[in-house]
């Protein structure tokens, strides 16, 4: 397939999701609209397994990506930070919640090194599933392998549709008081119009599209260079998102800057589309071979995650909803944690003060949660679970 065909048909692809989500009012998705669309294609055959690489999407979505994530880091500031310790600590222990899980329930069923492997899979993404499969392979464990990568790939469908339908829950609670509304819809106006001027703001002649393009690769660069520095052990996009957050707070960079490069949607495209490249090598037969596995440690990590976000809400007294969904954000992170919240606040917002309101108050915690579970927890869970086996 030519490059601008595959381009196109994904692009198609993407709309789809998108107008699928429209019309469902977030109960599907837009990502999920994407990997059912994808792997009908794939398995049906009507669309080639190399369309991703033939649209040349990989490589150009893997260095972009660096900017999209140093522009979330802009969203999520210091004192946000400190405000959210109840956002951390639920996030944690739910993904700790769902591990335990599928280890101590899973085991007599699946087996040990199933389980094992598979409970830092449900955790996170990818950096949790090279750890994994890489040291399943050494050992000779391919059927465990290959679990950890239909897991991996097929998770998305297990805690998307219940973030989705918890947020919508929670969004239309928190629609109903007007205190919360007002509040929260002020966020928006104090970060854009009274923030204080850090060291490093640039003067207003530097407020262009082309400059905040250049600033964002600057700060992507920053972080490549400190993740080299470091021999990878902190991972390149980790540092995107800290830089984002520390060059924000110094005025370098402003409060949701892709937004002001009139290039968010396409980037935006790229990134999501990268994020499903391991579906053309998913094929049925795999997924038959472990579905019990499958299904098993959905249910276990569902049930842990479930059981640990209700204590948390008691505890914290943050809705049940909202902490679930902080924990289920472990299976599919990010950019789903910044699409949701975007479906949800255009959804259930009646009119533009509801819409901003919401969206400021789920996203900043979604975008947290995923952080947290996929970027930090997972991979330590990872490095536990490898000694395991």
């Amino acid at each position: 397939m030519t490059p601008v065909l595959a381009l196109t048909v994904l692009l198609c692809i993407y709309a789809a999701g998108e107008l699928i989500a429209q019309k469902s009012k977030a109960v599907f998705s837009t990502v999920l609209g994407i990997a059912i669309l994808l792997l009908a294609g794939f398995w049906s055959g009507l669309l080639p397994r190399s369309l991703i690489e033939d649209a040349q999407v990989t490589g150009f979505g893997n260095v972009i990506a660096g900017l999209l994530i140093a522009s979330l880091g802009t969203t999520i500031d210091f004192a946000e930070l400190r405000r959210q310790w109840k956002v951390v600590l639920t996030s944690l222990f739910c993904v700790c919640g769902a591990v335990i899980a599928i280890i101590l329930i899973g085991m007599p069923f699946i087996g040990r090194d199933m389980a094992v492997a598979g409970a830092p899979i449900f955790a996170g993404g990818s950096a949790a599933t090279l750890i994994m499969t890489s040291a399943l392979d050494e050992m000779g464990l391919a059927q465990a392998s290959t679990f950890c990568i239909v897991l991996y790939v097929t998770q998305k469908f297990i805690g998307v549709p219940i973030a989705s339908l918890l947020l919508r829950r929670s969004a239309r609670q928190f629609r109903e008081n007007a205190a919360l509304v007002a509040e929260y819809s002020e966020v928006q106006q104090t970060g854009t119009t009274d923030r204080k001027r850090g060291p490093l703001t640039l003067p207003a002649a530097f407020a262009r599209p082309s400059v905040y393009l250049a600033k964002l690769g600057i700060t992507a660069l920053i972080a490549n260079f400190l993740s080299e520095l470091t021999g990878g052990v902190i991972h390149y996009f980790v540092l995107c998102l800290i830089m984002g957050a520390v060059l924000f707070a110094t005025g370098f960079l402003e409060k949701g800057i892709l937004e002001k490069t009139k290039s968010s949607a396409l980037i935006t495209f790229f990134v999501t589309i990268l994020i499903f490249s391991n579906l053309a090598e998913t094929t049925p037969q795999e997924v038959l071979s472990v579905l019990p596995a499958l299904v098993l440690s959905a249910i276990c990590g569902v049930g842990g995650t479930v059981l640990v976000g209700f204590l948390c809400a008691k505890l914290m007294r943050i809705p049940f909803a909202l902490a679930v969904s902080l924990g289920i954000s472990c299976t599919f992170g990010f950019p789903t944690t910044m699409l949701i919240p975007h479906e949800v606040a255009e959804a259930f917002g009646r009119n533009e003060q509801e819409k901003a309101a919401i969206l400021n108050y789920l996203l900043p915690k979604m975008l947290t949660a995923g952080f947290v579970t996929v970027t930090i927890a997972s991979v330590l869970l990872a490095g536990v679970a490898v000694r395991l086996l």
